[in-house]
């Protein structure tokens, strides 16, 4: 329990229920993470149809073995229903629950996480999963991202700590799993504190400079900063939110491709291998600083200054408008920067079929997904063929 005179002990801590109109609150010590249980898990330990029994299943959790009595949501909102009207509350339990409805419709739910020091809240619609840190292994090319395996596939882990600016931060013991439509992506974290509601349009500091984590810093009733992760740009920023999705099946036996690639728009869509990409990162364009003598702009990245190589299709006299897309890439001597339209996905290991061209004495490389609705092709780039041509 929550120590006397601290922040949490003076304010209850309840987790929300909703079954459709119906609303209810549980009082709780704590949270725990947050776990995705199979179906093969559950087990009916009650048959009966007794409209007291809250708790007729129970469940093994996989990874830990631990048992857990799984709660009958709808029977706890029947009983709560019949207590208040046996204690005369029937009418103000309705007003009640129609006002907390009102009310959560103008709100929006977020996870609360400690990590690296600071309370970061993550959109719960976006939380897929909270489970104790997996073994993880390098990933070439993404800046510090970390893979390891998840419900079968890859999931690409976060540098929280450096997208925070705390590289010196100790491991976390847990993993975040956000999801946003098909893709997937990591963050280490230390624990799980509650679910809050907060107002859908908040007021706060928006936080987005390159390489750091796009989020909105608030204050709560107490004082105490939290930082609202944005999901959009966080997954916008990292393309490895891809390679969660399987492969579509081989189509004859022509060869696949063997390393990750990445996709970009720079005046027509072009495939990057993975190991010459150091980072993807959104900045502003006052960032990127115009070389007086009308050479490539410059930015500063992790202290130092690097070339910026702008591959964006031409907009003629009309004024560009938002982030610049940048792919920092390896070369033999300093990292530089590409400007591109956009980054537009990442092609895993083996979902492609690679040909080979000759093309006026050149070989040209060709990447062509398929799948039911047709195929797209991307022709591989090699970045010191790309910085020639546009140095």
């Amino acid at each position: 329990a929550p120590a006397a005179g601290s922040a949490l002990a003076r304010h209850r801590r309840v987790l929300l229920l909703r079954d459709g109109a119906r609303v209810a609150a549980l009082q709780v010590d704590a949270l725990e993470p947050m776990a995705s249980l199979p179906s093969s898990a559950v087990i009916r330990l009650c048959h009966d149809d007794d409209p007291d029994q809250l708790f007729h299943s129970a469940a093994v959790l996989p990874d830990s073995g631990a048992l857990l009595a799984l709660l009958d949501v709808a029977s706890l909102f029947d009983l709560s229903r019949s207590w208040c009207d046996a204690a005369g509350l029937a009418a103000d339990h309705a007003t009640s629950a129609a006002n907390d409805a009102a009310h959560a419709a103008d709100a929006q739910t977020w996870a609360l996480i400690d990590a690296c020091g600071e309370t970061l809240a993550l959109c719960a619609e976006h939380v897929a999963e909270v489970l104790p840190m997996p073994p993880l292994q390098a990933f070439m090319g993404g800046s510090g991202v970390a893979l390891c395996q998840w419900r079968g596939g890859h999931l690409a882990v976060l540098p929280l700590p450096r997208l925070l600016g705390r590289d010196d931060h100790p491991p976390a013991p847990l993993l975040a799993v956000l999801r946003l439509g098909e893709h997937t992506l990591g963050l280490p974290v230390k624990e799980v504190r509650e679910l809050r509601q907060l107002p859908a349009a908040p007021q706060g500091v928006r936080s987005e400079g390159a390489g750091r984590l796009p989020c909105l810093t608030i204050h709560d009733a107490d004082g105490a900063t939290l930082r609202l992760v944005d999901s959009a740009a966080l997954f916008a920023m990292h393309p490895e939110s891809a390679l969660n999705l399987e492969p579509e099946p081989q189509r004859g036996g022509g060869e696949r491709n063997e390393q990750t690639y990445m996709v970009v728009d720079a005046g027509g869509k072009l495939a990057l291998p993975i190991g010459a990409c150091e980072e993807v990162l959104q900045a502003a364009p006052e960032e990127c600083v115009p070389a007086p003598d009308g050479g490539h702009a410059t930015l500063n990245w992790r202290g130092g200054t690097i070339a910026v190589h702008d591959l964006r299709q031409p907009v003629g006299s009309a004024s560009r408008r938002g982030k610049v897309a940048l792919v920092v890439l390896r070369t033999d001597s300093a990292p530089v920067a590409l400007a591109v339209d956009q980054v537009v996905s990442m092609i895993p290991p083996g979902a492609a079929e690679l040909n080979r061209l000759q093309r006026a004495g050149e070989t040209v490389e060709l990447l062509i997904l398929s799948d039911d609705s047709g195929s797209a092709t991307y022709r591989v780039a090699d970045p010191a063929s790309l910085l020639r041509r546009v140095a």
